[in-house]
C-alpha cells in the first residue's frame, strides 16, 4: 500500500506547491512522505484528528481525514479546501492499510490465544482423565465453552473480511446477516432482533452501522457473559438509531476494559458521519450501546 500512499503524497505536494506532504495514520504515525521529512507536532496532529477540523501550526496544515491525517508543510500552508480532492482517496488508502494490521491483531488477541488455551486445557484433561475423572469432566466442559467463544471470534473476523456480501442490500438485511452468523453459536437462545424500520441510508451510514453492530455484538459475546442480547433498529427519513442491549456483567465506560479499543472505534465511526454513540453501563447492570446517525 506504500506505493499508492507515496503517489498520493507526490500528487498533493505538486498540486499545492508544498514543501512536503505527509500521511499519518490514526495513531499519528507517518506512513508516507513526499519531500523533506519535516518534524511534525504529534499533539497538534492528534488534536486535529480528535476535533475533525484542520489546524495550522508553524507553517504546517494538519488536515484530518477518516482514519488519519494529511500534514502539509511549506512557506505558506495551503487552505484546507486545496486538499479536498485528496481526502476521499486518502481515506480509502488508509482504510486498506489499516485492515491487515487489525486483522493480525484480532487473530492474535482472540483466535490464537483461544486455541492456545484449548491446547493447555486438553493437556490438563488428559492428565486428569484416569487420576481424577470428575475434574477431567470439568476441564472438558471448559474446553467446549472456550472453543465456542473462539468460534464466535473467528466468525466476527470473517464478517469483517467480507462485508460486501452483507452491506449494500439494505441495512436491515446487513444486520440480519451479522446477527444470524453470531447467533448461531451455542448458548445464544436469548438473542433477539427487533427491526422496526429499514430507513433508506447512504452507503457510508449503512457500513458504519454495520461495523458498529458487529463490534457491539462481538463485545457482548466475548466479554458480557449475557443471557439476553437484543439488537434494535428504528428510524425515519432523517435519522436512524441502532441499539445493542445486553443484560451482562456491564462495565464502567470511563475505565479501561477489554473492549475499550472497539468502543473508541465505534465512537469515531459515528462522529465522522455527524452522529453520536452513547454507552450506558455499570458493573453488574448490563450495557446499552446506542448509535444515532443522520440517514444521508
Amino acid at each position: 500500500m506504500t506505493p499508492a500512499l507515496d503517489a498520493l503524497c507526490v500528487l498533493a505536494r505538486h498540486t499545492c506547491g508544498a514543501r512536503a506532504v505527509h500521511v499519518l495514520d490514526a495513531s499519528a504515525t507517518v506512513l508516507s512522505c513526499a519531500g523533506p521529512s519535516d518534524a511534525l507536532n504529534v499533539a497538534v496532529a492528534v488534536r486535529a484528528m480528535s476535533s475533525g477540523r484542520a489546524v495550522r501550526a508553524r507553517r504546517v496544515l494538519y488536515h484530518p481525514v477518516p482514519g488519519g491525517l494529511l500534514a502539509v508543510t511549506g512557506r505558506r500552508a495551503p487552505r484546507p479546501a486545496a486538499l479536498a480532492p485528496f481526502v476521499p482517496l486518502a481515506e480509502l488508502l488508509l482504510a486498506a492499510a489499516a485492515e491487515p494490521a487489525r486483522l493480525a491483531r484480532d487473530l492474535h488477541d482472540s483466535v490464537v490465544q483461544t486455541l492456545y488455551g484449548i491446547s493447555l486445557g486438553a493437556g490438563t484433561a488428559a492428565e486428569l482423565l484416569y487420576g481424577n475423572p470428575a475434574h477431567a469432566e470439568a476441564s472438558l466442559a471448559w474446553i467446549k465453552a472456550t472453543a465456542a467463544a473462539g468460534l464466535t471470534d473467528l466468525r466476527g473476523i470473517i464478517l469483517r473480511l467480507r462485508p460486501e456480501t452483507l452491506v449494500g442490500a439494505g441495512l436491515a438485511t446487513a444486520l440480519k446477516g451479522v446477527f444470524e452468523t453470531l447467533h448461531a453459536a451455542p448458548g445464544r437462545a436469548g438473542w433477539g432482533l427487533e427491526l422496526d424500520a429499514d430507513p433508506p441510508v447512504s452507503p457510508q451510514v449503512e457500513e458504519a452501522l454495520y461495523r458498529i453492530a458487529l463490534e457491539a455484538l462481538g463485545n457482548a459475546a466475548r466479554h458480557a457473559e449475557a443471557s439476553q442480547v437484543t439488537v434494535r433498529l428504528a428510524g425515519d427519513d432523517s435519522h436512524v438509531v441502532l441499539e445493542v442491549i445486553d443484560d451482562g456483567v456491564g462495565f464502567s465506560p470511563d475505565e479501561p476494559h477489554p473492549g475499550r479499543l472497539g468502543v473508541r472505534s465505534m465512537r469515531e465511526r459515528a462522529a465522522l458521519l455527524g452522529g453520536t454513540l452513547d454507552i450506558h453501563s455499570a458493573p453488574g447492570a448490563g450495557t446499552v450501546i446506542r448509535a444515532a446517525l443522520p440517514t444521508g
